[in-house]
């Protein structure tokens, strides 16, 4: 087609049906038959204009089942307008299985067709023609689609959503980000997705429609296996910056490593592969790489998707790291000094909050809240937040530094008793333990609710007990609780920072103890303790805390103004027995650059440099346990660095005033 979609040319011919109004969004649909000027050369005008013909019935008679409007005709070429993006992509899936079973019933020569999509509120001229960007870019993308394909624009996949279909018109489909194109016109580039679908039956051709000759096979498997080695290289270049043996990212450099050995083995050998494997294969190396190289500039609507998709196969802590900027391609690289400061003024930004929903949201909804368990406060809460938030958009992290922003102390509140707070809306917070849940086990959410009536009934006395206790058994709160915590703290500490019961801040000329006047969780008042006698300084501070079920603690040490040194010694009992259930994290400084959360041994740990190599340390206690309360103890001691000896024998020693 022409490049210059807007209609010039004599050519070019209006149909009839463009006459029909659209109001709003507007999905622009070009196809073409690739390879159509050789195919004249070679076979002659008879059978290009065969050709033709065949692809004219075909495409206007999807188009007029699927409501599409034709704009115009050019040549080989077709300009549609579909006033639902569904619609422009089920007529696209259409036209391209219709094509494939023309091609099987014919000798010789075959048609191809290439589709672009793009979705978006062109200007629409008294003729009924379309002209703008949003025409442009449907005209670049469907040029970059190749034979049997369909390529749609970044607004028409969210705008389409999710689209199921019934299994004898090709099953269920997917979108396949095929990364950012340089397309003409357009000086930045653009993000492109391939349309596919699963085959209904047995032998019949799965993605663009029309299995492609032995030959195209052969050239595709090896440039999908080229770009594959390609990205798992680059994918065993990223360091994390604070932790040369952080182990979300061995893991998940382990599992390129393995896979670019196969790979290379393989060479041009397929063995039945296809290169639609090797792509799908190599698609959350892909996504993890978007997540770091374009952290800074990606959309927040981009941003969920690929959040989601990396931490189901690499797990949280691993895009939390690239969410807080760790990762990085460049091996062995510094953080230059400048960068702490970018961080920081970085973490001074207002983060984006919650949008209206738009038609995105709309398509990508959980179920709402079902009405029957509307007398489970806390359930109810929770579930709302969770399927308002669920297809907003707004990435995870952020969701979770604005709801810890609002409840500092919503870890320290029980799931069942959140529904006593802020007339029930610190329970809303609570959705982000939801989606912990549901990012373990995909489509919990959307089944736990039948399952508790069908076990306890509507009445809220049975029903939330019995959603509960599905959470925790189902859900797997009991053994996964632990590394909610730990997802977390690892976004919301230092800033905007968890509700402490106590702190000590360390100075050159005195130790300042913080505590809380009350019990009460969540009490805003802080009371102080200031300690200059050395011998009291460096005495143990214990810090006694009642845990409730599946909740959390959480408590600091910091440097004041201190130019020596000094190190922080702890440990932990549960029930006055040795335990490790806590978290802990070094401040590199008091806004943004931290290590990643550690399990604190039994035995407890001693971590030198306060106030040179580090600006703090920050603890979480937790209890995993959905039904004990649980006492805990953290026993803590900072001192001027000396000689090192057990942590059992220092933390033996009585002394300090308890806290």
């Amino acid at each position: 087609m022409n490049e210059n979609v807007q209609g010039e040319g004599s050519s070019s011919q209006a149909a009839p049906e463009a006459s029909v109004p659209f109001s709003g969004t507007v999905s622009i649909f070009f196809s073409d038959i690739r390879g159509f000027t050789d195919y004249t050369e070679e076979f002659g005008d008879e059978a290009a204009s065969r050709i033709v013909h065949e692809q004219d019935t075909i495409v206007r008679s999807q188009i007029e089942a699927f409501g599409g409007v034709v704009v115009k005709t050019q040549g080989d070429s077709f300009m549609v307008a579909f006033s639902a993006a569904r619609g422009a992509i089920l007529c696209a899936i259409a036209i391209q299985r219709t094509v494939a079973e023309a091609n099987r019933n014919q000798a010789g020569p075959r048609m191809g067709i290439g589709i672009g999509i793009n979705t978006g509120e062109p200007i629409r001229q008294e003729d009924g023609d379309y002209i703008g960007g949003t025409v442009n870019l449907a005209a670049r993308i469907c040029a970059a689609a190749g034979p049997r394909q369909i390529l749609v624009a970044e607004s028409t996949r969210y705008v389409a959503g999710r689209i199921e279909l019934r299994r004898s018109d090709g099953g269920a489909v997917e979108y396949i980000d095929r990364g950012l194109h340089e397309l003409k016109g357009f000086p930045e580039a653009k993000r492109v997705f391939e349309v596919t679908w699963h085959p209904a039956t047995f032998g019949e051709p799965t993605a663009s429609a029309e299995a492609p000759s032995t030959g195209e096979e052969e050239f595709a498997f090896k440039a999908a296996v080229q770009r594959a080695n390609g990205v798992l290289t680059r994918v065993l270049g990223i360091v994390h910056l604070d932790d040369s043996a952080f182990p979300a990212l061995l893991e998940c450099q382990a599992k390129a490593s393995e896979l670019r050995l196969a790979f290379s083995r393989a060479g041009g050998d397929r063995r039945g592969a296809t290169a639609k494997e090797v792509l799908d294969q190599i698609l959350p190396f892909e996504n993890l790489l978007t997540l770091t190289l374009e952290r800074e500039t990606l959309p927040e609507e981009r941003w969920a998707p690929l959040d989601a998709a990396v931490a189901r196969v690499f797990g949280r802590p691993l895009v939390n790291a690239a969410a807080r900027g760790r990762l990085s391609t460049g091996i062995g690289t510094a953080e230059k000094p400048g960068h702490a400061a970018a961080a920081r003024e970085r973490a001074k930004e207002p983060e984006p909050a919650m949008g209206a929903r738009s038609a995105v949201a709309d398509a990508l909804a959980p179920p709402p809240l079902d009405e029957r368990a509307a007398g489970v406060g806390w359930w109810s809460a929770a579930y709302a937040a969770w399927s308002q938030w669920k297809p907003s958009g707004l990435a995870w992290a952020h969701a979770l530094r604005e709801e810890i922003r609002r409840y500092p102390y919503l870890l320290s509140v029980q799931l069942r008793a959140s529904a006593d707070h802020d007339d029930g809306r610190l329970a809303g917070g609570y959705f982000l333990l939801l989606e912990h849940v549901e990012n373990l086990s995909p489509g919990f959410m959307r089944t736990i609710l039948e399952r508790a009536i069908d076990e306890a009934g509507v009445e809220p006395r049975t029903l939330g007990p019995k959603l509960y206790q599905l959470l925790v058994d189902g859900g797997r709160l009991r053994e996964t609780y632990a590394a909610f915590v730990r997802d977390v703290i690892q976004v919301a500490v230092p800033t905007p920072g968890m509700w402490a019961d106590a702190g000590v801040v360390e100075r050159d000329d005195a130790t300042v103890l913080i505590s809380r006047p009350t019990a009460t969780v969540g009490d805003a008042k802080e009371q102080t303790v200031q300690l200059a006698e050395l011998q009291d300084r460096g005495a143990q501070r214990r810090f006694l805390v009642t845990m409730q079920p599946l909740t959390s603690r959480f408590f600091y040490v910091t440097s004041g103004k201190l130019n020596t040194a000094r190190d922080v010694e702890m440990r932990l009992t549960a029930n006055d027995q040795p335990s490790d259930r806590a978290w802990y994290l070094t401040v590199r400084d008091s806004l943004s650059v931290r290590s990643d959360p550690k399990l604190l041994p039994v035995a407890g740990v001693s971590l030198p440099g306060l106030g040179r190599h580090h600006f703090g340390v920050w603890v979480a206690v937790f209890n995993p346990d959905p039904a004990e309360v649980v006492t805990c103890e953290l026993i803590v001691r900072v001192k001027p660095p000396g000689p090192s000896s057990s942590a059992a024998s220092r933390f033996m020693r009585p002394g300090g005033p308890a806290r």
